[in-house]
């Protein structure tokens, strides 16, 4: 009796040693029959990707085993030609096979990990955006340069509808994948500032299924780093030496619309672009509208020459600090010209509006 139940141990410890039993088995299987290619695993991990394992192709085969404790980003480095990226864990089926091409365009299929699946739909996604616009611009270029202003026009509007269309359904593959890792993968193709209600939505969720996940922190980190300058929060004070040397405060200005324009006189795109801003300057001034200019100059000479010389009639401040005042890193100023658009109660209605775009929005709120 003690001999059988010793030889059922033993069993029980052989099998759950077993890769089968206790490993994911991830084939990799490409359309050529490649045989001598080594293929790299590598795992995404806070300091960036790290090999964790390796298979030489036979027959155009590769295998690997992993452990799926949770669900992880991996990417599969086939011999250099090609980099397919994917999610497994414990969710995903004991078996996952992904068969593929080694040319680059070849589309990924995938059996037994969803996440991967979900992944996968999102890049076809991007691509078919990618397509669309690519031929869309082309079209539009021809027609600017034939001055078929009509067509051009059109192309424009369709231009819109499609890109409209393209992001709504990836935000639609987002909801559904959240909140598996697979929908923070397709967060990197949403412009955080143009969404961020949706991404801070998103961020609510992972903290709570996630909590602890490396990649819902780094989120949370981009979303709260964003949420101060968000289309509808509060814009942060801005207090300066104006051109007399006095503090001038941003607040100062509640109950206006204000332009906080951030510029230098030895930024030549922002030169270029003063001549548009005093042309709308004195259309609206008596509208209700301001402009608040913070300079990042390095020079009190060189900011004042370039005030009096564009005729820029409006507000200045500066600490003379460069890209290190206390503005610029509050409003995560990292190039120049940008802009600000405030209501009269202090929020942040639009953001790096120049030339045709800040006419258009000016023209909203005023004619």
């Amino acid at each position: 009796m003690i001999k059988h139940f010793l030889i059922i141990i033993l069993l029980i410890l052989i099998s759950a040693c077993s890769p089968e039993s206790s490993l994911l088995k991830v084939s990799l299987i490409l359309k050529e029959d490649i045989t001598g290619e080594w293929v790299w695993l590598q795992e995404v991990q806070e300091v960036g990707l790290v090999t964790i394992d390796s298979a030489e192709l036979s027959a155009g085969t590769a295998v690997f085993f992993i452990q799926p404790v949770t669900s992880e980003f991996y990417r599969l480095d086939v011999f250099g030609r090609k980099n397919i990226n994917l999610i497994v864990g414990p969710q995903d089926e004991k078996k996952v096979f992904i068969r593929t091409s080694i040319k680059s365009n070849k589309r990924i299929k995938v059996e037994g990990s969803i996440q991967t699946s979900l992944m996968i739909s999102m890049d076809s996604t991007v691509r078919k955006r990618q397509s669309d616009m690519q031929l869309l611009n082309q079209e539009a270029i021809q027609a600017r340069s034939q001055g078929d202003v009509n067509t051009f026009n059109a192309i424009l509007n369709q231009f819109n509808y499609l890109n409209k269309r393209h992001d709504d359904h990836l935000k639609d593959q987002i909801r559904a994948a959240t909140p598996q890792l697979a929908g923070i993968y397709g967060l990197n193709y949403i412009d955080i500032e143009a969404n961020f209600s949706f991404f801070d939505s998103l961020a609510t969720i992972y903290q709570i299924a996630l909590s602890d996940h490396v990649f819902t922190l780094d989120l949370l980190s981009k979303v709260n780093s964003f949420r101060s300058l968000a289309v509808g929060g509060s814009a942060p004070e801005i207090s300066l030496p104006d051109t007399s040397g006095s503090i001038f405060n941003l607040s100062s200005l509640q109950g206006n619309y204000v332009l906080i324009d951030f510029w230098a006189a030895w930024c030549r795109p922002c030169r270029l672009e003063n001549p548009n801003v005093v042309r709308l300057y004195n259309k609206y001034r008596n509208e209700n509208f301001e402009i608040l200019g913070v300079s990042l100059d390095r020079t009190d000479r060189a900011w004042r020459k370039a005030i009096a010389d564009d005729g820029l009639e409006w507000i200045h401040v500066s600490d003379l600090s460069y890209f290190n005042t206390k503005a610029a890193k509050d409003y995560q100023v990292s190039s120049i010209p940008q802009t600000f658009l405030i209501d009269p109660q202090g929020k942040i209605v639009a953001k790096g509006l120049r030339g045709p775009s800040l006419e258009a929005k000016l023209s909203e709120l005023f004619d």
